[in-house]
């Protein structure tokens, strides 16, 4: 492991498999390591308006996943592999503070977190799991397959990126200055002066439809799912699923929130992981 202080928050590097993996340690209390997995496409950054939050909590860390922010790229894209990573957060999360890690997670990180625990479900203390979707479907993967085979392109400058970023799917609440702040830290500067996305977003060109029942079927720790009242990923027959499943899940829906409800409704959202927070810790 290697850590960076870098002002109020520290940069933490581990290795799996040859990969170089980051994460942005927010510091925090005595209380349980949060692991905070982002979506696609996204990075560490995006748990900005959260982690301060929950420091008084526990020790909020938020990472980057394989081919996202500052982690290495990959050949490998799998759910296997992501979930493995996952799996070596957790590990360093136990080997770190002596006792099980909680863990939050949205879109896509949280679908790698429940196909973790479809392959073997890792010792969390609680879940929060933001927008999850049941089934990656066609409708829902078709979009992101066109985005993932189109090249990125450079920037000219990192400010016209900001004026130009959009968050996938489409349809936001969030305050100008938040989505400023993501897209800033979405990109980099090459030696030819211009900007890059950091993300590699070719991972999805060939992620097929997946079904994340199995996972939910193997969830033992408390576990709260957070959804976007205009979101369209959640289905009401998908929620009812859920709670036959899992009959002790709290589902708790955002007003006015799509599907990036942590940059939609921040204090929201915050409020409703610190209610949960204080029952499961």
């Amino acid at each position: 492991m290697n850590e960076i202080t870098n002002g109020k928050t520290r940069d933490i590097y581990i290795e799996r498999n040859g990969l170089r993996l980051h994460a942005l340690d927010h510091g925090g209390s005595d209380g349980p390591i949060i692991l905070m997995f982002h979506g696609a496409v996204a990075h560490a950054r995006w748990w900005d308006p959260i982690a301060p939050g929950l420091v008084d909590m526990g020790r909020p860390i938020a990472i980057d996943l394989r081919g996202h922010g500052e982690s290495d790229w990959a050949n490998d894209y799998t759910y296997e592999a992501f979930a493995d990573d996952i799996s070596a957060w957790v590990e360093w999360a136990e080997a770190e503070s002596g006792e099980a890690p909680g863990l939050v997670a949205h879109s896509f990180g949280g679908a790698t977190t429940l196909k973790l625990h479809e392959f073997q479900p890792p010792n969390l203390r609680f879940i929060v799991l933001v927008d999850v979707p049941l089934e990656l479907n066609e409708r829902i993967i078709a979009p992101l397959r066109k985005v993932a085979a189109r090249p990125s392109r450079p920037w000219a400058s990192q400010e016209l990126f900001v004026e130009k970023f959009r968050v996938v799917p489409a349809g936001e609440n969030a305050a100008p200055e938040l989505l400023a702040h993501v897209a800033r830290h979405s990109v980099r500067r090459i030696d030819d002066g211009t900007w890059v996305l950091k993300a590699d977003k070719s991972f999805h060109k060939n992620r097929p439809v997946t079904d994340f029942r199995p996972g939910w079927q193997a969830v033992t720790a408390p576990t709260m799912l957070v959804v976007g009242e205009n979101s369209d990923r959640l289905t009401n027959e998908d929620l009812d699923w859920i709670r036959s499943c899992q009959g002790d899940v709290r589902i708790e829906t955002v007003s006015g929130a799509y599907h990036h409800v942590h940059l939609d409704a921040p204090e929201n959202f915050l409020n409703l992981t610190r209610e949960f927070l204080s029952s499961a810790l």
